[in-house]
């Protein structure tokens, strides 16, 4: 996102915001190809502030069993995206990996996210029946 601004706000200073060119190839950039990189970058970054808000926000009962609920949470989502991310280095090329890297900036944050809330549900659960 930041190069993306940064190489923006340079053609633009420079007078060659859409005058730039694709990697090798000598047309130039259309408007509504910088359109859609923007709108790009403006929606990933919204996702991700989205999910850090939702899984980082304070609960109403803040106690050391969610503190370290939401600590064990963290640690899963971790390794089970990093195994993920380790099958689709070996499985997965060219511009299909590079998709895959794109999404995986986006998976521990749902797998913590999932994790968390259905321990949660998990803990309800058991009060509510008296099992713990």
């Amino acid at each position: 996102m930041m190069i993306t601004l940064i190489c923006g706000v340079h053609q633009y200073q420079t007078g060659g915001l859409f005058e730039s060119t694709y990697l090798g190839n000598l047309e130039p950039i259309p408007h509504n190809v910088w359109l859609q990189v923007i709108y790009n970058d403006v929606l990933q970054v919204g996702i991700i502030l989205s999910f850090l808000f939702i899984g980082f926000s304070k609960e109403r009962i803040e106690d050391e069993q969610l503190a370290q609920l939401r600590l064990d949470s963290l640690q899963w989502s971790v390794y089970v995206n990093y195994a993920l991310l380790i099958l689709c280095i070996v499985f997965f090329y060219n511009w299909t990996f590079l998709s895959v890297m794109m999404f995986n900036v986006i998976t521990p944050l749902i797998f913590f996210i999932v994790r968390f809330r259905w321990k949660i549900y998990s803990l309800n659960r058991s009060i509510n029946t008296g099992a713990l």
